[in-house]
Order: C-alpha cells, then structure tokens, then sequence
C-alpha cells in the first residue's frame, strides 16, 4: 500500500479523481492502494459494528460491509461508463473503474477513521437506537466522501451537472439495496442466533416507503390523542426483527 497515494487520497482527492480521468501513467498504483484501502478500512468499521454484539457477528461484520463497498463498485462502474459517454465523456472503463475505486478507498479511510470513535461509545454503553444512529451518520459521512472523488472526476464542461445527479442516483439505490441485502450488520447483544443474511423481506426502497408510511402514521397518532398528563398516547405497533440493522 503506498502511503503516498493514501496520502492523496485524503488530502488531494481533485488530483487523484483527474489522474484517473486522465488514464495516468499513476493509475494502477492509485487503484492497488484504494482496494487495500477497502479491505483495511471497511473491515474494520464493519468489526467495530459487529463488536455491538461480540462473538461470530464481529467477523461477519469485517466481511460485509467491504462485500457491499465491492459489490456497489461492480454494479456502479458500467452504468457509470455508459453515462459519462452519453452525457460527452467518453472515458475508457479503465478510467472510470479506477476513479470508482478511488472514491471507494477514500470512503474506507474514512471509516477507518471512524472506527475507534464508534468502538469507544459502544463501550461507554450507547443504547441500540443511538448505535445504529451514529454507525448510519458515518457511513453516510464516508458516502459523502466518495461522491467528492467522482464529481471532481468530472472535470469541467458541458452536461457535468447532470451527469453528476445521474451518479449519485445510481450510487445511492445501488449502495442501499446491496447493503440492505447484506443485512444484518448491527446485532442487540441479547439476540441468540446470528445469521450472516436475514430473509429476504423486499427491497430498500420498500424499507424507506414503509419507514416514511410509519412516521406519518406516528405523527397521526400523536395530533389524534394529544398528551395525557404530559406523556405522547400512541398505540404500539409491534416490529418484526427489531433486534438487528
């Protein structure tokens, strides 16, 4: 792994997005050091998830969440490609899997970066809720990051903001189902039986639908009955597989 290139990675990410635009003669060096930056920083943020609830979740962690960083990637790069040639960025696939790569290693380091902050308040005894909180605002920190090399991969000219909206859509349904699939990734310690997949129960989109449904129906609920003696009256629905995210 060459620490020059991570160094890059983290503090000049315009310059590595235009090397592999470009199709540099650096590029291959760019794109070893970003894979071995997904296994290391991935890995470890999905360890640290898993360590919510100890024993074989830890590892199963470590192994997804840089599954589902390569996985999106894989998906990604090829619409990626057709979009750039049809908006009038005809890169060769070379250069766009290198600059996908890139974005994905800077999100790692990210994670990585993470990584003790999370372990530390997961020992300090933050609650489940809170837990998948502040693990879901790093990984959307880390997806910011990401999106920062592929829209300065761009470059300047004609239809670069559309371009850049057709990525981040892509980006954003294509790394929400392939993680949604690979759930669970955060496990109540309480919870017996760890499977490495849950059932399949819809997709992603299904998930944000139904979560935006609930909320609505929450707030209903709240206007309808008003507060009893300062306390919200609400009527408990009961959630199915509550104890994993």
């Amino acid at each position: 792994m060459s620490a020059a290139v991570l160094a890059r990675l983290l503090r000049s990410p315009g310059s590595i997005a235009a090397a592999c635009r470009d199709d540099h003669h650096d590029v291959r060096a760019i794109a070893s050091a970003s894979i071995a930056a997904i296994a290391l920083g991935a890995a470890a943020f999905g360890g640290v998830v898993g360590s919510f609830r100890g024993g074989i979740q830890i590892f199963y962690g470590a192994v997804k969440v840089p599954l589902a960083v390569l996985a999106t990637l894989a998906l990604c790069a090829p619409a990626f490609h057709a979009i750039a040639a049809a908006f009038g960025r005809p890169w060769t696939m070379r250069s766009i899997i290198a600059l996908t790569l890139a974005a994905a290693g800077r999100s790692s380091l990210v994670l990585l970066a993470f990584a003790p902050a999370l372990w530390l308040v997961f020992d300090c005894g933050l609650g489940y809720h809170k837990a998948a909180v502040f693990a879901s605002m790093a990984y959307g920190t880390a997806g910011l990051a990401a999106l920062s090399v592929l829209v300065r991969g761009l470059g300047e000219g004609a239809g670069r903001i559309r371009t850049a909206l057709a990525f981040l859509g892509i980006f954003f349904a294509v790394g929400g189902q392939t993680a949604w699939i690979l759930r669970p990734y955060l496990v109540r310690p309480r919870t017996p039986d760890v499977p490495f997949l849950r059932a399949r129960e819809g997709s992603f989109s299904d998930a944000v639908f139904d979560s935006a449904t609930s909320a609505g129906r929450y707030r209903d609920v709240n206007r309808a009955e008003g507060v009893d003696h300062g306390r919200r009256v609400i009527e408990a629905e009961p959630v199915e597989n509550e104890e994993t995210w």
